[in-house]
């Protein structure tokens, strides 16, 4: 008989022990290294260790269940799928701190200042409902950990004085994520209802969109509403498959959520009706379901909207504001033209940039073509968006956004099916591996553009912002004490270094001899606001040309190009 202390299950008991404590040494090493030294690389370092560790101890304990993972992850499909992630991913997320502190978006504000106001106020009523309150209540929820890490950072100190430049990146990392995890969720559907080859194209066409990836990058709601939008898809199409009741809940949280995000993409819920409908009797769910699915949707949205009845006059002013813009009063440019033609030319210059728009018209056509109940739930919001958004006064081509995920899956429909055709014309229809290159061929002849256009608006992202340098250049080259002129759009300078830089104003509503009289170092003009003042102004026009042709010029940013984001900053010097 074997001692107790011989016993291997003993021996392995006590290695794994060690195994456990040398982990949790290396995690607390991690955590002090991340708190105590100024790199984060060490602490890094030793967090990947922690996770390798981590995965070896799984591994070592139940090497059946690894070796299936294993086997999973590595299959050809999801291999392809990762890559595309990966590809989506880095095209969303590069260049998210683009132009900070400095915004040209201009609906970031509104979402932002929201959330900081009810941080500062503990007021979690918006007083704003021309949006859903759901975008407001995401970036509240994580500006309170951002607020905690700016204090143990002595970023600030306290709610009064909080600084709003990082709560916008932490928002911006928010919508990089939904719109990463949209293109899975475009792969999905097409994987459900036409085969992973589809799903995989479908992701892979999302993936490099210019519209998608652009707006990837913004704190606003339209690639969440976009996310929830695309995920109710998926739960209308696993109604269509299946018709469990529990899809039909699903679906109805997600048509919450999407209209809690942008009341006007809430027609995605025709599309869950549409998909109860055209299931097949044998396995079509009862109404009740699709009834209740309704009802857990309007539940879902008072949930992510509490004031639309708590605030319920506040709530239908702002609806009839909406209502009024949309349909009576208009909005600038955006108001410019039919709208049915101003969301096709969005469509083919900014949505499914030119060839690639044939793609999707193709899909469209495959789907009036053949006549398949499957295809008409996934044309269906397309559709209907459409028509519904063309009746509209405004148009804006972002709400183009929702219409993507399903086009792209259209799309590939249409590809693979152009090469199922050419492979039987060409009896090459048991070589698979012919038939993928032809389908990355294709890819490229129609998205090639598109992919370089989302890469280049990336890369345009990472550059210096003109308003950047040129605070910069401000700080190096202009004694402190010094008086200067700023415009809006105009570089955020010190208001302890310099005089009147907090008050931003037009150049051109004065000439010359008048900031000389007053005082003035320095005048720093911006493309921003002197190209519409010299255009809508006679008396600032002049102003403007007599300071362009007499001033002093002592430094300029060229912006208004694809080289560098931000306006052209022309800085003059007053001589005495």
């Amino acid at each position: 008989m074997k001692l107790w202390f011989n016993n291997s299950r003993l021996t392995y008991a006590i290695k794994t022990a060690y195994f456990g404590w040398g982990l949790g040494l290396l995690a607390l090493g991690a955590y002090l290294a991340w708190l105590w030294l100024p790199s984060r690389l060490p602490a890094l370092s030793l967090m990947l260790l922690v996770g390798l560790g981590v995965g070896a101890r799984v591994g070592l304990a139940q090497p059946t269940r690894v070796r299936g993972w294993l086997q999973l992850a590595l299959k050809p499909e999801y291999l392809a799928l990762g890559a595309i992630l990966i590809v989506a991913t880095a095209l969303r997320f590069a260049g998210l701190a683009q132009s900070l502190p400095y915004l040209d978006n201009p609906d970031e504000p509104t979402t932002v200042q929201a959330a900081i106001k009810m941080l500062q106020t503990g007021d979690l009523n918006p007083h704003f409902f021309r949006w859903p309150s759901l975008p407001f209540y995401t970036q509240f929820l994580i500006s309170i950990p951002r607020f905690l890490a700016g204090v143990g950072a002595g970023d600030f100190t306290n709610l009064a004085n909080i600084s709003d430049t990082n709560f916008y990146l932490w928002g911006r990392v928010l919508s990089a994520a939904l719109g990463s995890a949209t293109v899975l969720v475009t792969y999905l559907i097409g994987r459900f209802l036409y085969g992973p080859a589809t799903g995989l194209l479908a992701a892979l066409i999302l993936a490099v969109l210019p519209l998608h990836t652009e707006h990837s990058h913004y704190v606003t709601p339209d690639i969440m509403v976009t996310f929830w939008a695309t995920l109710t898809i998926l739960f209308a199409v696993l109604i269509y498959k299946y018709g469990r009741s529990r899809w039909y809940w699903w679906a109805g949280i997600a048509a919450g959520l999407t209209i809690g995000s942008k009341y006007n993409v809430g027609i995605v819920c025709l599309t869950v009706i549409l998909a109860h409908f055209l299931t097949p009797v044998i396995r079509r769910g009862r109404f009740n379901w699709l009834v209740k699915s309704g009802l857990i949707a309007l539940i879902i949205f008072l949930l992510t909207t509490p004031f639309a009845i708590l605030d319920l006059s506040g709530f239908l002013d702002e609806i009839a504001f909406q209502v009024r813009h949309y349909t009576i009063v208009g909005h600038g440019t955006a108001s410019d033209g039919a709208s049915w033609s101003a969301y096709l030319q969005d469509f083919v210059n900014e949505a499914f940039v030119y060839q690639a728009a044939i793609v999707a018209v193709g899909g469209i056509g495959i789907v009036l073509w053949r006549q398949r109940r499957e295809d008409w739930l996934i044309l269906s919001l397309p559709a209907i968006g459409y028509l519904f958004f063309a009746t509209a006064k405004v148009h804006f081509s972002r709400n183009l956004l929702p219409l993507l995920p399903p086009l792209a899956i259209l799309g590939a429909v249409f590809v693979l099916t152009v090469v199922s055709w050419a492979s039987q014309k060409l009896n090459i229809t048991k070589s698979l591996t012919v038939q993928g290159v032809i389908v990355v061929i294709l890819w490229l002849a129609f998205f090639g553009f598109a992919l370089q256009h989302s890469f280049l608006t990336d890369r345009y992202y990472l550059q210096p912002d003109t308003r950047t340098q040129a605070g910069a250049w401000v700080i190096k080259n202009v004694a402190a004490g010094s008086k200067l002129r700023l415009e809006h759009s105009a570089p955020l300078l010190p208001p302890d270094r310099y005089q009147d830089v907090s008050a931003q104003r037009p150049i051109g509503g004065h000439d010359l001899e008048w900031y000389r009289q007053q005082g003035y170092n320095y005048l720093v003009a911006s493309s921003y606001e002197y190209r519409h003042l010299m255009a809508d102004d006679a008396q600032a026009n002049q102003n403007y040309e007599t300071l362009f042709k007499q001033g002093h010029l002592v430094a300029q940013f060229a912006g208004d190009s694809p080289d560098h984001p931000g306006p052209t900053i022309l800085i003059y010097k007053l001589d005495p």
